[in-house]
């Protein structure tokens, strides 16, 4: 049996392409104006970015926070790991899943899938993704409202949908990250605030 493509879900497809097509340019745009910042900039911006994190209510009140192993070109928010009074979780893949172990120190990440510190499945315990109050999310762009544009592989995405309703979603970068809009899809799922070195931005 012969199926037709209607009008509509031609238009569907083609829309999809120019999405796709729009993200992989946005990526690699992202990627150079990353490649461009120097490591002094980087550490004074996430020196900045832990300062305005420092003042959140959310922050002040979570109990179990996800963090993320900082790649040389994402903000830093290691130092926030002496807060007392929190536990606090790494991003591991598995498959193609996303898993946070509990973790409080950088000594127990071996280096992962594309060159990614994660967590030592043998010291770090798994915590169930309904147990995470806040996460610091990476990304390659986001918007003030809340949009994010991830590397492609759609791990936080997939992660994300299974937490907690009331779990805070906190987009981390750098200001010139920021874009004015984003190509978002379904799946892709927002943020409730973007903090950046000039300004912390509530989405929701």
């Amino acid at each position: 049996m012969i199926r037709l493509r209607t009008p509509f879900r031609v238009a569907m497809e083609v829309s999809a392409f120019m999405e796709s097509a729009t993200k992989t340019l946005m990526r690699t745009r992202a990627r150079e104006i990353l490649a461009a910042l120097s490591r002094e900039a980087c550490a004074a911006a996430s020196e900045a970015i832990r300062r305005h994190i420092g003042t959140l209510a959310e922050w002040q009140a979570a109990g179990t926070v996800a963090f993320y192993a900082a790649q040389p070109s994402e903000p830093d928010l290691a130092p926030l790991l002496d807060t007392p009074g929190k536990e606090f979780c790494f991003p591991r893949t598995a498959g193609a899943a996303l898993e946070f172990h509990r973790c409080h120190t950088h000594d127990l990440l071996r280096p992962g899938p594309w060159k990614l510190r994660e967590p030592d499945p043998a010291h770090c315990p798994v915590i169930p993704a309904a147990g995470i109050d806040l996460l610091f999310i990476p990304g390659l762009a986001f918007t003030r409202e809340g949009g994010r544009l991830g590397r492609g592989g759609g791990y936080y995405d997939r992660f994300l949908s299974r937490t907690h309703p009331r779990a805070v979603k906190i987009g981390v970068c750098f200001h010139s990250q920021l874009a004015p809009s984003l190509p978002l899809e379904m799946h892709d799922l927002e943020m409730d605030l973007v903090v950046t070195e000039n300004e912390v931005f509530r989405a929701r």
